[in-house]
């Protein structure tokens, strides 16, 4: 008897264990805060028959390619125990649902998607029955009015992306744009279950969107766009949250970065070339290095070549400042205008009228004559009267404009930093208030299992009191505990027994 009863205690004490051990994996090593980073996925936008956005002379294709492939070598370089795979290598086309399912097959870290950005603007026309103006469009295939769009040279910055709650106002044609790209692919009303990337109704589907990475996510995206601004000259257009297909499709931390707009002749020069690739590449680089040593728990501070790479003044920023300062330009002072001479009308039947009239205009035009030379005087005095002033006015207008651009470009940088640690703040409040809630969740969940096991073997006290514990923790849903102490205040009524713990007297 008394050798049943240890086989008994024995089995209820491992199967306590082995609840314990299973909710503990509950816990993926891939929401643990210090996981490592061992896996990154690179995707680098579009590809093959899908160009993606187009500036003059530049392809979004070509460009996230060579950014991307900068990116893979500066880790492999510099960060050793970090695998690179890249969802393509050439200039092929990749699913969409190809490039998500490669992340997740390899159990990728972090998913990084890399795009360029594009604007445009209505087509204006006259309306033939109003004879106003309005934006030109068309139906297409499926009977849903398209507005015609030419390019916008004037946007230019930065974005980055993670998977949203919601999607934001005004940012629905760059999740339509990335998401198109599944037009291309065969029977892809099938394969993405009717989804259409060009109505807005689709997004419905994702809206209800939740993961446990989106905290990950944003705390990369803030990093990368930090270094956009700090060190490639580009200016800081925030992190957004939209439904973008391989971002709702990947099982980890995942953003999507839009490096610049091709539309803008100014950012398409730099996106196209050697030194602006290479600028991004770092930027990536770096703001993925401090990522994995903030997950890993490591603190630790470069003084390498990559971190100390010399920052770069934005071209576009530096145009619009110079365009806003036009108006105080020094205009030059026009000169009076040649008035035109009196005609002399003739009068050949009265001789006397003539001569009275002849007299009158040589004496209006005497007048004239010396109304002319003394404006004269004047423009001459004016003019050298500026000449001698025109060195200082300039220098002193020069002065100005400079002060008007420091104070611009510290102002900007203020309100930049005040927004970026109000993220910060954000992130980390969230952050901590769902340790809360998974902690309170995981020992809920662990408290319910050792009292199920104790009901199935009769222990009704035991069991009792872990629900009732249970039942005492901060979760959302109570009930199953709720309902397991009335069983056992039925089953111990019912016996004749009372609970020590619910029935004190």
């Amino acid at each position: 008897m008394m050798v049943k009863k240890y086989n008994i205690f024995v089995k209820l004490l491992l199967a306590q264990v082995l609840v314990v051990l299973c909710f503990s994996s509950f816990n993926n090593h891939k929401d643990d805060p210090k996981r490592k980073v061992r896996t990154i996925v690179i995707d680098p936008g579009h590809g093959g028959k899908d160009p993606g956005c187009n500036g003059v002379t530049c392809k979004e294709k070509e460009v996230a390619l060579a950014v991307s492939l900068k990116l893979g070598k500066l880790i492999e370089e510099n960060i050793k125990d970090v695998k690179v795979i890249f969802t393509r290598k050439t200039d092929v086309f990749v699913e969409l649902e190809d490039r998500a399912k490669i992340a997740n097959e390899n159990n990728a870290d972090l998913f990084i998607s890399i795009h360029c950005n594009a604007a445009g603007k209505p087509v204006m026309i006259k309306d033939k029955k109003t004879g106003k103006m309005r934006p030109k469009t068309f139906k297409n295939s499926k009977g849903k009015i398209i507005v015609v769009e030419t390019a916008n040279p004037a946007p230019f910055g930065s974005e980055t992306y993670v998977m949203g709650l919601k999607n934001e106002e005004g940012k629905m044609k760059v999740a339509q744009r990335e998401n198109s790209a599944m037009l291309l692919e065969d029977n892809y009303e099938t394969k993405y279950q009717g989804f259409d990337p060009n109505s807005e109704e689709s997004y419905i589907i994702m809206s209800n969107y939740t993961s446990s990475y989106v905290i990950q996510s944003a705390g990369l995206a803030l990093k990368i766009q930090e270094q956009y601004f700090k060190k490639a000259g580009r200016v800081d257009k925030g992190v957004h949250r939209q439904s973008i297909w391989v971002l709702w499709r990947t099982s980890m931390p995942s953003v999507l970065t839009e490096l610049g707009y091709l539309t803008n002749p100014e950012e398409e020069k730099f996106l196209g070339s050697e030194k602006g690739q290479s600028y991004l590449a770092a930027c990536l680089f770096r703001a993925f290095r401090k990522y994995k040593d903030e997950q890993e728990g490591v603190k630790k501070t470069y003084d390498d070549a990559i971190e100390n790479q010399v920052p770069l003044e934005n071209e576009n920023y530096k145009i619009a400042n110079e365009a806003s300062n036009e108006d105080q330009e020094v205009k030059t002072i026009e000169k009076p205008k040649e008035e035109t001479d009196v005609e002399i009308k003739k009068d050949d039947k009265d001789a006397d009228e003539k001569i009275i009239s002849d007299a009158e205009a040589s004496a209006k035009l005497k007048a004239e004559n010396e109304a002319k030379a003394k404006a004269k005087a004047e423009a001459d005095a004016i003019k050298k009267a500026k000449a001698d002033s025109v060195a200082n006015a300039k220098l002193q207008q020069d002065k100005l404009i400079a002060e008007k651009k420091a104070k611009a470009i510290a102002e900007q940088k203020a309100k930049d930093d005040a927004v970026k640690l109000a993220k910060a703040d954000s992130v980390a409040a969230i952050k901590e208030q769902q340790s809360k809630i998974n902690e309170q969740e995981n020992k809920y969940k662990q408290l319910l299992a050792v009292a199920d096991m104790n009901f199935k073997n009769k222990n009704y006290q035991e069991a009792l009191g872990m629900y009732q514990k249970a039942e005492a923790l901060d979760v959302k849903d109570k009930s199953r505990a709720s309902q397991k102490i009335k069983e056992i205040d039925g089953i111990l009524k019912k016996s004749g027994s009372f609970s020590k713990l619910s029935h004190p007297n």
